[in-house]
């Protein structure tokens, strides 16, 4: 059946998917995926190269994709547009945090819990609320079908959760009131019932830590925001870290600027870690290199590792940003040791885990115990940071063009951390299983290309799988590599680049994404102060010879070098192909390299090429059925999705207008209801894009920054206050500046109080601050 629409004429087909299970039936098998069968409710024009073609003049279109498979038609929160081929990919809405790499030796399997929200990637924080997800793995390179672990619901009580967040798991000693020994005991931080505020729970697992159906202290939090000795502070209570140490169970929340550490001897009663101080582990002091500017942290994690010399370390991951450094949100560490109450004391520098863009949220495998270390464990990240992961990814080739992908959630390879003597972490990637075909290997010197601008073009590969491995060998006969490398990913219009200068050790990455829009985009590309994108050093100098790995996949490229350094970016077109360009300096004609390609993975499930004999083709489905009842129920929905879709369009129309302005203050994201949403804040000086006029909740006025989320308009425009008494103006560190406000001025101020040696202080701009007291 056709439907006429324009006066022109399209077929109807049901967009496909591959489910869960089917894929790691594959991935079993070592074989490559085939045509998914299985339809998913979501509708796609496809196109037939005929006279009557109603789209793009012939362009092909299959499965849901046209222009060769550079844009995706019909996103939904379950179709396969953005489905990797050997990452964990959520498999449907949206995902991010991993929560913990927990091994249950009963099965002798590893299982990723991981942060998922049902109802979609523009909508990460909707009324569905967020859940645990959990897929299980042997080799970290095939994953179980994916279920829920902690649900999104608690218990009726309204003291019991509706949004289950970021947390850890860690195994009964016996010591845990109520729960057999041996159990799986979730601590997860979330939203309460009752007024929204950010506290802890826990619930153990009955069935090796697949499912949380049992919470403790009858569904109340285990540990309250508003209890006196906790941050007190609504929207700052969350990320539960816990491990066993000294005989007691230790947890580290995050709030804000700090990490607050607590104890337990039964798991259900907690209280301050240090009963005679204030308990807390300070950013700068815990994690040296930090400052107030790079709150909040979060995400703790404790392990314990011997390293190198043989020694015990404690080593703790928190989820960061260094703005003043250029870095987007990532994962950090230090090394350093407990004291008597558990409480951080370093003995490093923070360094960061991956060196690139998008490795956040991640998590580990080892040991929760201090008294069994690991000499290795295993870590994961989710391929995406704050500053324009969670903007709204559009699937078109074209900027701001395209729906937007509501399946959205990728995850990084697992990687190997070991502790070097030096207390440096290196990473290996976990590819034991891996399949890979079709390797083909070019060499030569350098110098025998072809020259342009330096650069000599030692490979142009054209048409590579989005899903391939590179290997990248360099050499030279003097007595150090003296020529830059420069490595350029193109996927449809999209592109990543790398320059790595082996003289100095570091390198620089840029990119292009066509599916980012405004600010988003320029961080992808520049990095966050609209500069040359983000550079960074690998530690790996003046070397001999090298060589680079990298891994690429639908979503994301990683790039390894051989010193244990990484970085990962994610990407996002939805093209199945890619081209890889290698070029290299060699001012000495000393230089040669040899660079392997190969597919690893399974085939990616996505845009497939029409055949010519399109007639033919006109007359079968996407299963190679004839056409018949399933088609007419196929055009049925299609009528209520075109429905649907215009009334989308007539709602666009009406959308309000915008303007685009810079932050006065840092800001915290807020619902439409008032209530704090779980993200970074959004930086001083940073650009923001509000929609329409200021709008008031709670007594107090908000502008609409889209998708449901608000910032207070304090922390745009200026606030009048009259002081009450004369005021000295001091400085961010809390020294007197050399002037005096009189009373009964007025004097504009930016933003909400912040804390400054335990007093409240108002920015008046120019980096200077007036007593809240005073006014």
């Amino acid at each position: 059946m056709r439907k006429n629409l324009n006066g022109k004429h399209v077929r109807y087909w049901m967009a496909t998917s591959v489910t869960a299970a089917a894929l790691v039936g594959v991935l079993a098998s070592g074989q490559a995926a085939q045509k998914p069968t299985k339809a998913n409710g979501a509708l796609s024009q496809v196109v037939h190269a005929d006279s009557t073609d109603p789209l793009l003049d012939g362009v092909d279109v299959s499965n849901g994709y046209l222009d060769k498979g550079y844009t995706y038609l019909n996103p939904t929160d379950t179709s396969t547009e953005r489905q990797a081929s050997y990452h964990l990919t959520t498999n449907q809405g949206w995902s991010n945090d991993l929560q913990t790499i927990y091994y249950d030796a009963a099965s002798h399997e590893y299982r990723v819990y991981f942060l998922h929200s049902k109802d979609g990637a523009t909508n990460p924080f909707g009324p569905s609320g967020q859940n645990w997800n959990v897929a299980t793995t042997k080799d970290f390179v095939h994953f179980s079908e994916q279920k829920t672990a902690i649900p999104a619901q608690g218990t009726s009580s309204d003291q019991s959760w509706r949004s289950a967040w970021t947390g850890s798991v860690v195994t009964n000693n016996g010591n845990i009131k109520g729960v057999p020994k041996g159990a799986a005991v979730a601590y997860f931080s979330g939203l309460k019932k009752s007024d929204g505020s950010q506290n802890i729970w826990a619930a153990w697992s009955d069935d090796g830590g697949v499912t949380f159906s049992h919470p403790l202290n009858d569904g109340k939090p285990v540990l309250d925001h508003s209890w006196d000795f906790a941050s007190q502070k609504a929207d700052q209570e969350r990320d539960a870290g816990v491990f066993y140490y000294k005989g007691k169970m230790i947890m580290y929340a995050a709030e804000g600027d700090v990490l607050g550490a607590y104890q337990s001897t039964d798991g259900v009663k907690w209280t301050r870690a240090d009963s005679n101080g204030a308990s807390k582990v300070g950013g700068g002091s815990a994690m040296p290199g930090f400052t107030g500017e790079d709150t909040p942290l979060e995400c703790p994690v404790m392990r314990f590792m011997k390293n190198g010399k043989g020694e015990t370390k404690a080593v703790l991951f928190i989820g960061g940003k260094q703005p003043q450094n250029q870095q987007t949100t990532g994962t950090y560490y230090t090394v350093g040791h407990l004291d008597d109450n558990g409480l951080f004391a370093p003995e490093t520098d923070a360094k960061r885990l991956d060196q690139g863009s998008d490795y956040y949220g991640a998590n580990f495998s080892g040991s929760d115990k201090a008294d069994d270390p690991s000499d290795s464990i295993v870590s994961m990240g989710w391929v995406g940071n704050w500053s324009y992961t969670s903007s709204g990814i559009r699937t078109g080739q074209q900027t701001g063009s395209g729906k937007s992908s509501q399946r959205l959630g990728s995850y990084s390879l697992a990687r190997k951390l070991v502790l070097n003597k030096d207390n440096t972490i290196v990473e290996t990637p976990i590819t034991n299983g891996l399949s890979s075909k079709n390797a083909k290997t070019e060499s030569g010197n350098v110098s025998d290309k072809s020259e342009s601008n330096g650069y000599y073009q030692v490979a142009d590969l054209k048409d590579q799988p989005a899903n391939s491995r590179y290997e990248l060998n360099f050499s030279t006969k003097g007595d150090s590599y003296k020529g830059a490398v420069k490595i350029s990913l193109t996927q449809g219009a999209d592109s990543l680049n790398f320059v790595y200068d082996p003289a100095s050790g570091e390198y620089r990455v840029s990119g292009k994404s066509s599916e980012l829009s405004s600010d988003a985009a320029n961080y992808y590309e520049k990095g966050l102060y609209n500069g040359l994108g983000y550079r960074n050093n690998s530690g790996l100098k003046n070397p001999k010879d090298f060589k680079l790995t990298i891994y690429t996949d639908k979503n994301s490229v990683e790039l390894f070098f051989p010193n244990g350094q990484s970085y990962t970016a994610a990407r996002f077109s939805v093209s199945n192909k890619q081209d890889l360009t290698v070029s290299s300096k060699d001012p000495d004609k000393n230089e040669s390299y040899s660079i392997t390609s190969s597919q690893v993975g399974p085939d990616l499930v996505g845009y497939v090429a029409k055949s010519a004999d399109t007639k033919n083709d006109s007359k079968k489905n996407e299963s190679g059925k004839q056409n018949g009842s399933s088609e007419k129920k196929t055009n049925n929905s299609g009528k209520k999705t075109n429905a649907s879709e215009k009334k989308k369009d007539s709602t666009a129309k009406k959308t309000a207008k915008t303007a685009t302005k810079k932050l006065k203050h840092n800001a915290y994201v807020y619902t439409k209801s008032g209530k704090t949403i779980k993200l970074p804040l959004l930086k001083k000086n940073s650009k923001v894009r509000l929609y329409g006029k200021t709008v008031k909740i709670k007594g107090k006025r908000y502008y609409s920054i889209g998708n449901g989320k608000y910032i207070k308009a304090v922390n745009v425009n200026k606030a009048a206050k009259k002081l009450k008494r004369n005021a000295y103006v001091y400085t961010k560190s809390g020294k007197r500046a050399n002037k005096v406000l009189k009373k009964n001025s007025k004097v504009k101020v930016y933003g909400s109080t912040i804390k400054i040696r335990g007093k409240l202080f108002y920015s008046i701009g120019n980096k200077q601050y007036v007593k809240k007291a005073n006014f």
